[in-house]
């Protein structure tokens, strides 16, 4: 090999592999937010959507468009287990165990970063319209845990629409 070769070959090698590396940085997916709304509709009460599909590390921004108060409460025997934990870290001046405070105004918000969250279903209420069915469910990565088998007016798995990039 001649001494031009033994300096061109190293360094179009180098230059290569760094063209087609990319850093861990760059893989990372940003947190996305994703936004429901909490409102009366006539009679009805309900969040909108009331289904959402996330990944871990992103932000649910709950916030009230009409028929206050509105909060979010996580059924605790519908949650993935170690989930218990995360949302209470997760959610800021807690009403009690999995509750938000009592939402009053029109635009307020509650935010809750999953974080850490483990991959499941996730079904939830308001307390003060729970009876008239404003119910949802979160799914944080694929279905799955007690959320995804019990059922009493929250929209199921399969009716959760694919999560929007």
């Amino acid at each position: 090999m001649t001494r031009w070769s033994l300096l061109v070959v190293p360094a179009l090698t180098l230059g290569v592999a760094a063209l087609t590396a990319t850093p861990a940085a760059a893989q990372a997916r940003a947190p996305r937010t994703v936004v429901v709304e909490m409102i009366q509709q006539g009679p009805r009460y309900l969040f909108r959507p009331a289904g959402i599909r996330i990944q871990p590390g992103d932000i649910v921004q709950f916030k009230t468009v009409s028929g206050f108060p509105h909060n979010v409460q996580f059924y605790p025997n519908r949650i993935p287990t170690g989930a218990r934990e995360v949302l209470n870290r997760a959610m800021p001046q807690r009403m009690g165990d999995l509750a938000s405070t009592m939402l009053v105004q029109p635009n307020q918000s509650y935010t809750i970063n999953f974080t850490g969250a483990p991959t499941g279903t996730y079904d939830f209420f308001c307390l003060p319209h729970q009876a008239l069915g404003m119910k949802g469910t979160i799914i944080v990565g694929e279905p799955g845990g007690p959320g995804s088998t019990i059922n009493d007016g929250e929209p199921t798995p399969a009716q959760v629409p694919p999560a929007s990039e």
